[in-house]
């Protein structure tokens, strides 16, 4: 048997295996790095703990990341600060995705023994260390390319030298500074549930102190009062959005005079303590204003100790007068927290929520509230504003509140807290401005005579206001009543408008404008309630006026007739009107549109006619 073409074909196998293995392999591998062109493959910015980027001939500038998950970062080194997380992010996103655009390999640089000083690596402009749990890199930038387009870099461990686009320059901090959070005062990140301002203007503390329930604020000091929750959270909304606009010391033992930081008459100054419960959340402290600076103030935080510039204009309003804080409205809760409410005027009577969001009416007699009414009263108790009369009163006589000519008493749901409960008084009317008070707070206020007629003082003033209700094809006859004259409308069998016998007027009925007109009054509703019974009539003008009209109107048990009377224009311009229901008079507002587009067209008496039918 020949051996030998076996072994030659055995010599083939393996020099083809070698050439694979020492070779070809490595020349693969190197295309397919070469492919990526990623500067830090594999880098995951999520999983980088610090960063440290030594600017060469300065201090380093170290930051660590708060949390893992987060994208909260703190300065470290040179100093102890806050950092803008945001920037630190985007510098570490943009080396993740950082790509070569050429490359100098190991190779090429053994035959230039000068490459580090060639291409700034003996002076590197930076040097940028990134420590995960598992690795650390450190990365070189050089010099900039002839063009200034491109910045050469290396990778530490790494002999070969890229060279990539200059724009991650940008994102790479040259001092402290540009990695330092701006903002003055992050109170998302603060737990405080209380508020002392001190003001070198004013002679005593404002202390503002948040109920944890229903999250509105209420002043502790200089009295105990509701505080304006809506201005409270717009100044701390601004105070969040103020920012930095320039760092002047991190001497933590500088002298804090020229600044305006230590209080004395010669220099104003603001102090804000943040506080949650008996814990010190942080300190604020603003001072005086740069003489070349205008609009702006030295401002403190004593938990990092430095100086800094910030706009005062968030700040005026916190020197202002406690009253701006005061709230000047009847009531801070939601309106729709309330459960029932007693009333105590012309008579006594309450209004109790029920189960399906309706209200009814308990008192001499108990009836559903209309919800209309009731949601403009409910309306008015939170939007009516009130002014100080006089902040601490003695004596309640001379303002009407020692025997009140009204009171409310207000119950809240749970969402209220502590402050379940609110009580209002009112007292008498001076100069069309009406006294009034809670009981829970020591000043006396005025709110104006208009605004106080819009809150009911009897029961009747919240029944429901439809005043009737019936079809147009069930009426039988229309009565017009005026100043002594009468006409009168019949329906004939075909259903026709007809003038009742003895008639001797012009012959011609607008039928469907009167069809109109008594469709509407068919479905009247009541603008608003103005009185109840027989007293005092003459103030709404029926005498005078001496215009009603009279519908017969057939019912499933028989016929009814239907009484209305006009008198003189309310305030509001809508005439008032009166019906009796039940043997009770009542008087409204008669909707003012429909008076002057019907009433006033098809349901009066000409002149030429009232006294010679």
């Amino acid at each position: 048997m020949n051996w030998r073409p076996t072994w030659v074909l055995l010599t083939a196998v393996a020099v083809v295996f070698a050439f694979i293995v020492l070779v070809e392999r490595p020349i693969r591998m190197e295309r397919l790095r070469q492919a990526s062109r990623s500067v830090l493959p594999g880098l995951d910015p999520a999983t980088v703990t610090n960063i440290e980027i030594q600017p060469w001939g300065k201090p380093s500038i170290h930051a660590e990341r708060v949390r893992l998950g987060t994208n909260i970062w703190r300065l470290t080194d040179p100093i102890r600060y806050p950092a803008r997380g945001g920037e630190i992010e985007a510098l570490l996103d943009s080396l993740a995705n950082l790509e070569w655009k050429d490359r100098i390999s190991d190779q090429e640089l053994r035959d230039r023994p000068d490459a580090q000083q060639q291409y700034g690596f003996v002076q590197p402009q930076f040097s940028i260390l990134l420590q995960t749990a598992g690795q650390d890199r450190r990365l070189e930038i050089g010099d900039l390319s002839p063009l200034g387009d491109e910045v050469f870099l290396n990778l530490v461990g790494s002999t070969a030298i890229c060279l990539t686009s200059a724009d991650v320059l940008k994102l790479i901090p040259q001092n402290k500074d540009q990695w330092r959070d701006l903002s003055l005062l992050d109170l998302a990140k603060i737990p405080f549930d209380e508020l002392t301002v001190r003001a070198a203007a004013r002679d005593k503390l404002l202390d503002l102190r948040r109920d944890p329930t229903n999250r509105l604020w209420y002043m502790n000091r200089p009295w105990p009062a509701r505080a304006d929750s809506a201005v409270v959270n717009a100044l701390l909304d601004q105070l969040q959005r103020s920012q930095v606009k320039g760092f002047v010391s991190d001497d933590p033992q500088a002298d804090l005079e020229p600044f305006g930081l230590q209080s004395s008459p010669q220099t104003p100054g603001l102090t804000m303590v943040f506080s949650n419960g008996a814990n010190l959340a942080a300190v604020l402290e603003i001072g005086g204003a740069p003489t070349n600076h205008p609009g702006l103030a030295y401002a403190r935080r004593q938990d990092l100790s430095n100086v800094v510039l910030v706009a005062d204009e968030p700040f005026r309003a916190w020197q202002a007068d406690y009253t701006n804080f005061l709230d000047q409205h009847l009531i801070s809760l939601s309106p729709g927290w309330i459960e029932s409410m007693e009333a105590h005027g012309v008579d006594d009577f309450s209004v109790r929520k029920k189960t399906n969001g309706q209200w009814e009416v308990q008192g001499r007699e108990n009836f559903p509230a209309d919800s209309e009414l009731m949601k403009d009263w409910l309306a008015g108790l939170e939007d009516i504003p009130t002014a100080i009369e006089k902040t601490v009163v003695a004596d309640l006589s001379p303002y009407g509140l020692s025997k009140p000519a009204l009171r409310y008493s207000i119950k809240f749901g749970s969402q209220a807290g502590s402050h379940a409960a609110a009580h209002l008084e009112f007292g008498t009317n001076q100069n069309g401005q009406v006294f009034e008070r809670r009981t829970d707070e020591d000043f006396v206020n005025t709110i104006g005579l208009g605004e106080f007629d819009r809150l009911p003082y009897a029961s009747w003033q919240l029944r429901d206001r439809r005043i009737w209700s019936f079809d147009t094809s069930n009426v039988l006859s229309i009565t017009i009543h005026q100043l002594g004259g009468t006409r009168k409308f019949l329906r004939d069998p075909d259903g026709n408008w007809t003038f009742a016998p003895g008639y001797h007027g012009p012959p011609f009925i607008n039928a469907p404008e009167l069809e109109e007109a008594v469709h509407r009054i068919g479905k009247l509703t009541a603008v608003y309630w103005d009185g109840h019974g027989d007293s005092h009539l003459e103030q709404f003008g029926f005498a005078k006026v001496d215009h009603s009209l009279e519908f017969e109107v057939k019912r499933p048990n028989g016929t009814e007739t239907l009484r209305i009377e006009f008198g003189v224009p309310s305030p509001y311009t809508h005439p008032y009107a009166s019906v009796v229901e039940n043997g009770q008079r009542l008087i409204f507002e008669f909707p003012a549109d429909l008076y002057e587009n019907f009433v006033e067209h098809d349901l009066m008496i000409p002149a030429a006619l009232r006294y010679h039918p």
